[in-house]
């Protein structure tokens, strides 16, 4: 007898039962980000005569105009403005062209876009990275334009798509 009760405690090691396990999905959401740090937070055509076309702004093939930007996905730049003003004139701000290239050489008044009251995507799908993003400007002063200092305020924002 005491052969059969030692038996079966080694007989139920032997008979331990097998767990199956099953596949578990995990997952996880990475957020979306873009900062975008503006090196430059004037620009100045001087002066300019009447009748002139797409005058570009001084120094912009030097890349002086430029956003740093850091971001995890594609993103876009947009950009509206209202019109210029001396106090007592107006210029359209349609006048006022902008372009982006990720290298100052390739900014091209036949890529700007016209800049407008409303909303204007200039430049979409841009690929991400850390980079330095270049804006180019020109101007355009109809010929019957009165004499005088016009300014503006320009709103560029950059964001995912």
């Amino acid at each position: 007898m005491r052969r059969v009760v030692f038996a079966l405690p080694l007989l139920a090691l032997l008979l331990v039962a097998t767990v199956t396990a099953d596949n578990v999905t995990v997952s996880a959401t990475v957020q979306g980000y873009l900062t975008a740090t503006f090196n430059y937070n004037t620009v100045s055509f001087g002066e300019l005569t009447a009748g002139t076309t797409d005058s570009p702004a001084p120094n912009q093939a030097d890349g002086v105009y430029n956003v740093t930007i850091d971001a995890n996905g594609e993103f876009e730049v947009e950009a509206y403005g209202s019109d210029f003003s001396d106090g007592v004139h107006t210029l359209a701000i349609n006048n006022l062209k902008m372009d982006t290239d990720t290298d100052p050489a390739n900014l091209n008044v036949n890529n700007a876009v016209a800049l407008s009251t409303s909303v204007q995507t200039i430049d979409t799908n841009i690929p991400y990275t850390t980079t330095t993003h270049y804006h180019g400007f020109w101007l355009s002063i109809p010929s019957n334009q009165p004499a005088g200092t016009y300014t503006t305020t320009v709103t560029i924002t950059y964001s995912l798509v």
